[in-house]
């Protein structure tokens, strides 16, 4: 089957369909020049500001929820299963069949849709008068940013060759730690600004209080991105495989495929999928950090929230950056884990930094500690998704990674934040919030310390045969980035 910038040549084997696949022009745009170059970027930077956006609403309730709990009476479980399940349950379920539409269909058309469905939730959690219609919200909040990954992961492993992937899929991530920061030091102060001022009346329904008030503004502004992803071409597909995966003549594979293929390799991916859980579940600990300075410290929402904005634009960056570096070397080196090298190095730097802050006897320690706790997952988080692209073949990139956000999403969105509300209230003490995240920190940062180290083996073998099955100029790179 030929099409207009790909030649097909499908051969029924005893058991499984192969395809042979002739590059003709990797993005089919006519060219590989600057301009080509340049448009790649424009796609990661518009990801970049979706990625921002998302986790700005999702970082929302953790600024509010002191207020939430008192006007909705609610314990601190409740408050957990807000900040986790609520959100979690639709992001980390629903990412595997958006994954499955991605690998199909047009993935600007899926991340608009979704980033109005979180928007259209975010403005309607400011109308919920009790528990349940706030937590279907955030179900819906999940539902919506559960499309931001599995399509913005694959269109930039499609715009970039394999060996220059990591950089842009590390920039992409760092949205992660600017949109949490820029929650803390922009929104935390608004929405105390918002505190001070007299309920809104909206005819019909009522006086919003200050915490409704505040997901209708922090949701309407984006709105604005889902018309801009109109703004992406949809590129070819990369790395499709010559043989090992059954595909159709389109060259797609199904769910069943995918996991199969994930499956038969389950020390590689398990590895990658253990190591980023981990990191995950560490850094939702960071939805407490208003309930722990202001109980153990006695902050303000605007103090913790300006303080841990300025760590998030400090530590993120900076984690990413050197991610970035250390990954380049070790490439260099030729090691073949080198992103996965990267992971664990920065699980290693964040998880002292995760398990001690809470301790601290001052909150200016706590804060120097919280700094290399935010570097060192930034180092990790950003390492994930580009350790995932080099064991994924094309037909079941988005696959792959919504399969891979919903493992590390039930550790790190499911479980993260309830079993500290949980354990803090088995304590019997409010003030006991920081031992809890503690025990969670060292349990969660231990074990993916030693299986990661254990499972580097596994991850290199599982690149090398990856490589085998793809078309020779695709395992050396594509054209550009």
């Amino acid at each position: 089957m030929r099409n207009r910038n790909h030649l097909y040549v499908t051969n029924q084997g005893p058991s499984v369909k192969t395809l042979t696949h002739a590059k003709i022009d990797p993005h089919g745009w006519g060219d590989t020049t600057i301009k080509a170059r340049r448009y790649a970027w424009y796609v990661v930077i518009l990801l970049l500001a979706t990625q921002m956006v998302s986790y700005i609403d999702r970082f929302l309730p953790g600024l509010l929820i002191q207020w939430i709990k008192e006007d909705l009476q609610l314990t601190d479980f409740q408050v957990g299963l807000l900040m986790g399940p609520a959100f979690g349950l639709f992001y980390v379920f629903v990412g595997v069949p958006i994954g499955w539409l991605a690998d199909r269909y047009s993935r600007r058309a899926i991340l608009s849709i979704g980033i109005t469905l979180w928007c259209s939730m975010t403005v309607l959690a400011g109308f919920a008068k009790s528990f349940l219609p706030l937590f279907g919200t955030r179900m819906g909040v999940g539902l919506g940013e559960a499309a931001v990954n599995p399509c913005a992961v694959s269109l930039i492993s499609d715009y970039f060759p394999r060996a220059r992937r990591a950089r842009a899929l590390s920039v992409f991530m760092a949205g992660t730690f600017i949109g949490a920061g820029s929650a803390y030091l922009f929104i935390g102060p608004l929405v105390q600004y918002i505190g001070t001022l007299p309920p809104l009346h909206v005819p019909g329904f009522g006086d919003l209080a200050a915490w409704q008030m505040s997901f209708l503004f922090v949701g309407l502004p984006g709105f604005i991105l889902a018309g801009l992803m109109f703004t992406i071409r949809e590129p070819q597909r990369q790395d499709q495989v010559l043989r090992g995966l059954s595909t159709t003549e389109q060259g797609k594979a199904s769910l069943g495929d995918a996991m199969r293929f994930i499956l038969q390799r389950w020390r590689a991916f398990g590895t990658l999928f253990i190591g980023s859980a981990a990191v995950v579940t560490m850094g939702s600990l960071t939805f407490w950090n208003v309930a722990l300075f202001g109980r153990t410290w006695g902050w303000e929402i605007s103090e913790v929230g300006v303080t841990t904005g300025i760590l998030f634009f400090i530590g993120g960056p900076l984690g990413t950056v050197l991610g970035i570096w250390l990954t380049n070397r070790w490439i260099a080196a030729r090691r073949k884990d080198a992103t996965l090298r990267a992971l664990w190095t920065g699980i290693a730097i964040a998880m002292p930094g995760f398990a001690l802050y809470p301790l601290m006897p001052t909150p200016e320690l706590a804060v120097f500690m919280q700094f290399f706790a935010f570097t060192g997952q930034a180092m990790a988080a950003a390492a994930g998704p580009a350790t995932l692209t080099l064991i994924a073949p094309g037909q079941i990139k988005s696959q792959a990674t919504s399969i891979y956000y919903l493992f590390i999403g039930v550790f790190g969105q499911l479980i993260g934040p309830p079993p500290v509300g949980l354990l803090t209230d088995l304590l019997g003490d409010p003030g006991k919030l920081r031992y809890a995240m503690t025990i969670e920190a060292v349990t969660a940062g231990g074990i993916a310390l030693v299986l990661v180290a254990l499972g580097m083996r596994h991850y290199r073998r599982c690149v090398d045969e990856v490589e085998e099955l793809m078309t020779p100029g695709e395992a050396r790179g594509g054209a550009h980035g």
